[in-house]
């Protein structure tokens, strides 16, 4: 069901600077000029670039470069070591069962450009060559029947820690916002927290004159709700989910942009003084995607695609949640728009006020909510968001996507890969960070200008994919000088005038996702 925004009273002190201070004030800056061509692969690749107007101020750039190699081929991954005895031991076993067998070795070619200051990675066993994919599927199936279950089909250019020709097709959107009078907006799928959507769909519904996916969500329900912003959503100035620690993240306001690290806190305060942490924001009491929360099991620190867990929490839900709240054991109280408490349940599952909000506990935070608050009663509810550190106040056409990690900083490539949580491990930061996969990613110019940014990727004929150090090199090369990596994967998609313009990787065609960046008339 549609929910349109309401601007609540309950929502009484909220600690926002301005959101127009915080982003390019107009003034005349000198334009930064992108390169002829990009930087990423071999030197003096083919390079082709057609350019479009989609709108004043708004361009469509469709880039195509490199080509495949003949050197290039299948194979399997057998399995991944941080140490060379571990590798090792697997080549050996492996040889002696008869199979061919190499040593890849990982090193961290990105050491300048990031925080992981580690120069070895670690160590990839794979076995086989094959000309194409299929070869390597029967290979990969023996492997497994063989007990090794961790056996998978790769492409040798899929390694980020190698040099390539590619090639890639890349999809960029540029909006000057000094010309361009219409808006940019972070829409939700569906208009709610729950359930997902595909780009073209919310492009459609919109009616909007391009757009492309935006941050990072839970896929199933062991990890949470399906749909659910995984890291920071303001929509129409109303926060929708909670940050996750400090990562960076892409502001919209009107038809300007900035790129900010931010952080959110929240709180209920009783009329007696009591005061408590609202955990989290329209999520699944006790499941914190890819962590950065308060007091949570494993760590309080971001870590991608990891589900960490707390037991005793306080959720907040507004009506882009949905019609009800999640069922289950705990404590909830329903707050109307002016902060009265209404309601109160011994149980959590009920309807969400459209104007107005449900407190939802679970463990001790229950039994807080229980004992300190009083159906009549009027609750203060703060919230307050930072970017980069300051305070800032929100109005009605902020809009905030979660993203992650940093890719540019003051135009030279800073990857806060460990600092923003895809460096947990060295096998997650070798496959997430420094592998070669579809990517979207954003970037701002010094004169303003707002470029969005798709990379095709796992088709190794038209395109392989990029590293998050190819990634920020796109967006150097482009002439940004602040720039974030979004969701990427089979999630990346790029709808112009009412066109699917790249070929996202799922099998099963355009993947339906949470939230999608859209530029309106």
């Amino acid at each position: 069901m549609y929910r349109p925004f309401v601007k609540t009273a309950i929502v009484s002190a909220l600690s926002l600077s301005t959101v127009l201070s915080i982003l390019p004030a107009g003034e005349d800056v000198q334009a930064t000029t992108s390169q002829e061509t990009l930087s990423i692969g071999e030197s003096d690749l083919p390079e082709s670039r057609n350019t479009k107007q989609v709108t004043k101020g708004v361009t469509h750039t469709d880039i195509t470069r490199g080509y495949y190699s003949k050197k290039a081929y299948y194979t399997v991954d057998v399995s991944f070591f941080e140490t060379k005895g571990q590798a090792n031991s697997l080549l050996r076993e492996l040889k002696e069962k008869g199979y061919d067998a190499t040593l890849h070795e990982v090193k961290n070619k990105q050491s300048k450009y990031t925080d992981v200051e580690e120069k070895e990675i670690g160590y990839v066993v794979r076995s086989g060559e094959f000309e194409n994919e299929n070869g390597a599927k029967e290979h990969a199936d023996q492997l497994s029947t063989s007990g090794y279950e961790k056996a998978k089909v790769t492409f040798s250019e899929y390694d980020g820690t190698t040099k390539t020709t590619g090639p890639w097709k890349i999809d960029v959107l540029e909006i000057d916002p000094s010309t361009f009078e219409g808006e940019l907006t972070n829409v939700l799928a569906n208009d709610e927290i729950t359930g997902r959507e595909t780009v073209s769909s919310m492009a459609e519904r919109n009616q909007a004159l391009a757009g492309m996916n935006g941050g990072y969500f839970v896929v199933g329900p062991t990890d949470g709700v399906p749909g659910d912003p995984a890291g920071i959503s303001v929509v129409n100035g109303q926060l929708v989910s909670e940050a996750i620690g400090e990562r960076t993240s892409l502001l919209l306001s009107g038809n300007e942009a900035k790129i900010a690290e931010t952080s959110t806190t929240s709180h209920v305060k009783t009329k007696n003084g009591e005061k408590a942490v609202i955990d989290g924001i329209n999520r699944k009491p006790g499941l914190i995607r890819s962590c950065g929360g308060i007091d949570d099991t494993e760590t309080n620190q971001p870590k991608h695609d990891v589900t960490c867990t707390d037991s005793e929490e306080i959720i907040e839900y507004n009506a882009y949640f949905g019609d009800a709240t999640p069922k289950g054991e705990g404590f909830e109280v329903v707050l109307n728009a002016s902060g009265e408490v209404v309601e109160t349940y011994s149980q959590r599952g009920h309807n969400i006020p459209e104007s107005g909000i449900v407190l939802s506990a679970t463990g001790d935070r229950a039994e807080w909510l229980k004992h300190n608050v009083s159906k009549g009663e009027t609750l203060t509810i703060t919230q307050n968001i930072t970017a980069d550190g300051k305070q800032m106040k929100t109005s009605s056409n902020l809009d905030i996507i979660g993203g992650a990690p940093q890719l540019l900083d003051e135009g030279k490539i800073d990857i806060q890969a460990k600092e923003e949580g895809f460096a947990w491990s060295n096998d997650f930061y070798y496959h997430f960070a420094q592998y070669r996969h579809p990517r979207s990613f954003a970037g701002i110019k010094e004169n303003g200008n707002i470029l969005l940014v798709t990379v095709e990727g796992r088709n190794p004929e038209e395109s392989i994919g990029v590293s998050f150090l190819e990634s920020a090199q796109i967006l150097q090369s482009l002439g940004a000088i602040k720039g974030l990596n979004l969701d990427g994967g089979g999630s990346s998609a790029m709808v112009v005038d009412d066109k699917l313009v790249n070929q996202p990787s799922d099998l099963t065609g355009e993947r339906p996702v949470s939230d999608g960046i859209f530029i309106l008339e």
